[in-house]
């Protein structure tokens, strides 16, 4: 599923440089899913929820808990990310020393409040790429909801599951009010009007963890999402969210998790999405714009077709040595830090190992 809502991402970016000679190429259901592409999203945003709300389970969360699960995910998502900030940097300075461009260089505080999620909160210039700011809601999502589990757990031992529900649900309603404009927040960049879509995935997760009234919760939430809906503005990336989480759960109950987009396609695309989502609005846009330079502006339907399938290349391409040589490694190292000290693997890394002789 993540790797699908990436590839509709990557069609909606990638064909927005392409119109409108691809159109005329796309039979008409094809351009019609293209352009809801953007609609990945939110499906991200859900399956984020059920992959981290899985993940975490029925922990004790402890402040040492705590530490690490932000470790862990620091570790997981920085250095792809900040390779990414990189590439998009130095295709700018290419871009503008070959074509005599005049493209903006970020400032080096535009560059670190990117590094750390902060552009969005803070009001920073979207000029790097136009898909970090989904990361910066992200790691919000993983903050409150991880906080959430740490005050629950304090303020009740023995009610946390109940305190923490009323928690992410109460803040559920407001979220939805807020995504729909029934009211509004002075705070730009804030993850609260996107957080109902990672509550659906957290929500579906309790039922396949088996919680306790984890099934009738999950209902009477999806009734309320489809109310607002129709009593309220219909909105497709909420509907979106809707079904990916309906999915999710009618999957796991007829036993089909393990079935559904387990090809070899799907798995890879999956296993390179995180990647392919960072890297694709730089690399596939500008293989696409180079093409067009070659070619010149005037393009037929199928020199769209063929920039598309180069961009789609390259944009895979790139994300494949990204996940090999940064993803790979760190997500080798997230998995060790669950059950091992940061010092200890820190000097497995750095220190070589001995040879037999040695020995």
């Amino acid at each position: 599923m993540r790797g699908l809502a990436a590839m509709g991402v990557v069609l909606f970016h990638l064909t927005g440089n392409l119109q409108p000679e691809i159109e005329l190429l796309l039979p008409d259901a094809l351009s019609l899913f293209v352009s809801y592409g953007y609609l990945g999203v939110p499906i991200f945003f859900v399956i984020s929820g059920f992959v981290i709300s899985l993940g975490i389970g029925s922990t004790k969360v402890t402040s040492g808990y705590v530490g690490n699960f932000v470790l862990r995910r620091s570790v997981r998502l920085d250095l792809v990310y900040w390779s990414s900030i990189f590439m998009a940097l130095s295709l700018i300075l290419i871009k503008n020393q070959v074509t005599g461009s005049q493209d903006e260089i970020p400032s080096a505080a535009n560059i670190l409040l990117h590094m750390f999620y902060l552009q969005e909160l803070l009001g920073a210039e979207p000029i790097i790429s136009v898909v970090y700011w989904t990361l910066c809601l992200e790691v919000q999502f993983y903050l409150f909801y991880i906080f959430s589990l740490w005050f629950s757990q304090r303020v009740s031992n023995n009610n946390s599951h109940i305190v923490h529900s009323f928690l992410i649900l109460a803040l559920g309603i407001y979220s939805i009010c807020l995504d729909l404009n029934v009211t509004s927040i002075e705070f730009n960049g804030l993850f609260v009007s996107n957080w109902h879509y990672f509550l659906m995935g957290v929500l579906v997760s309790r039922v396949v963890r088996g919680s306790d009234c984890s099934v009738p919760i999950l209902i009477a939430w999806m009734l309320i999402e489809v109310f607002f809906q129709v009593e309220i503005k219909v909105k497709a990336y909420a509907i979106a969210g809707i079904a990916s989480a309906l999915s999710l759960f009618f999957m796991w109950k007829f036993n089909k998790l393990d079935v559904f987009f387990t090809g070899r396609v799907f798995t890879y695309l999956g296993t390179i999405s995180y990647s392919l989502y960072l890297v694709h609005p730089d690399i596939g846009w500008k293989a696409i714009s180079f093409g067009r330079l070659v070619i010149g502006d005037n393009l037929s339907p199928c020199e769209a077709g063929l920039l598309l399938l180069l961009g789609l290349m390259v944009s895979i391409l790139v994300a494949h040595v990204f996940h090999v040589l940064l993803e790979k490694p760190t997500l080798k190292i997230a998995k060790r830090l669950k059950s091992e000290p940061l010092s200890l693997v820190l000097k497995s890394i750095f220190t070589p190992n001995k040879s037999v002789h040695d020995a």
